[in-house]
């Protein structure tokens, strides 16, 4: 499962992982401290901001043309991070630190390792027990105007496919940006998959955003929802052009955070 699911709270696992391994680099540092090898713990939460801070500006400047403003830059609900970057920046700083206080030289990086150890175990054992995302299932839905349209027309090129709601508050943010991106040559397909709604509830809704008459198919059932056990809506499904999952992003989309998912698909 991508994600845990507590009632209606759903919690993407890299952020619990980042936590866990945080909470593990403190304990290791209190036990440093109590063998009289310094005290590392105070610089334990500024080392994950700064490489946080920077993982996140890495991405937003390789991608500042999908953000319309700087409010949009820094808002990390779309979860938009260059890892690679993250972890530069605390390896290095790690370095610097360690070698600026002889003190901390074998506490700070034993601290920060086992917390980094702690997380990248967490997604491995993640990558290991994550079944099988099954290819796009031939189902056959509907348009909003009673249009059937099979799933399996959608093979032979990247598609993404955005599983979505009228109630979902996450859902109704990204929408105006996801029907607007369908309208652009973005090297993938954009199909969206309202689950579990009536037709005239979801044309209300569109009437009343004024967000005009966008392609959108109806999944009454929700079987797309249960299909990929997916926890929660905004879902959406990079699919390559062989029909098989690549990448299943729970959550808010940005302009960018979409953009990365359908670059990912070309390579």
């Amino acid at each position: 499962m991508d994600a845990l699911r507590l009632g209606p709270i759903v919690l993407p696992w890299a952020p619990l992982l980042l936590v866990l391994g945080y909470a593990v680099a403190v304990w290791v540092a209190g036990l440093a401290q109590k063998a009289g090898r310094g005290n590392a713990e105070p610089l334990l939460l500024w080392l994950l901001l700064a490489a946080l801070v920077v993982a996140r500006a890495v991405f937003v400047l390789r991608h500042a043309a999908d953000y319309p403003g700087v409010l949009s830059m820094i808002d990390i609900r779309d979860r938009g991070f260059n890892a690679w970057a993250g972890w530069a920046a605390a390896v290095a700083a790690v370095g610097w630190f360690a070698w600026r206080r002889p003190a901390l030289r074998l506490s700070l990086p034993l601290s920060t390792g086992a917390g980094a150890a702690v997380m990248l175990a967490g997604l491995g054992l993640l990558s290991l027990t994550q079944p099988p995302r099954p290819p796009l299932p031939d189902l056959t839905l509907q348009t909003l105007q009673g249009k059937p349209v099979a799933l399996a027309g959608l093979r032979g090129h990247p598609v993404v496919v955005n599983l979505w709601a009228t109630w979902c508050p996450p859902c109704r943010r990204e929408l105006p940006m996801l029907i607007q991106a369908a309208k652009q040559p973005t090297g993938a397909r954009i199909v969206l998959v309202n689950e579990g709604e009536a037709a005239s509830r979801v044309a209300a809704y569109l009437a009343r955003e004024r967000l005009g008459q966008p392609e959108i198919l109806l999944d009454p059932d929700s079987r797309l929802l249960s299909a990929y056990r997916s926890p929660g809506l905004p879902t959406t499904l990079f699919i390559g052009a062989d029909g098989r999952v690549k990448q299943l992003h729970i959550g808010e989309l940005s302009a960018a955070t979409l953009q990365q998912g359908i670059a990912a698909l070309r390579r």
